[in-house]
């Protein structure tokens, strides 16, 4: 004889793998930072990151793309001068905005 099988789905099962794929965060360490600063990229995808540097006159001051483990070993703005900067890192569709401090 056949057994019925029924198989059920719950919504927060789906709900919750789909926000398991949208993990995107991004710290700048250390802030306010004296020689150069790292990012720590937490992210599920494995898509190129892009990172934008800009000055508070929002002159480019820097622009790179590497892939997550390159850009999380980046030590960036070691020849900025002192002042404030906006970093933008964008990961496929997902954008984050940071504002660094060189001492």
């Amino acid at each position: 004889g056949r057994e019925l099988c029924t198989l059920t789905i719950l919504p927060t099962a789906v709900r919750q793998s789909a926000a398991a794929i949208d993990i995107y965060e991004v710290k700048a360490y250390p802030n306010p930072y004296a020689d150069a600063f790292k990012l720590n990229v937490n992210t599920s995808s494995e898509s190129q990151v892009g990172v934008s540097v800009y000055d508070m006159l929002g002159r480019e001051v820097e622009s790179r793309e590497a892939s997550v483990d390159d850009i999380t070993n980046l030590e960036i703005g070691s020849l900025y001068p002192s002042g404030v900067y906006n970093i933008i890192v964008t990961q496929g569709d997902k954008v984050k905005a940071l504002r660094v401090i060189k001492r």
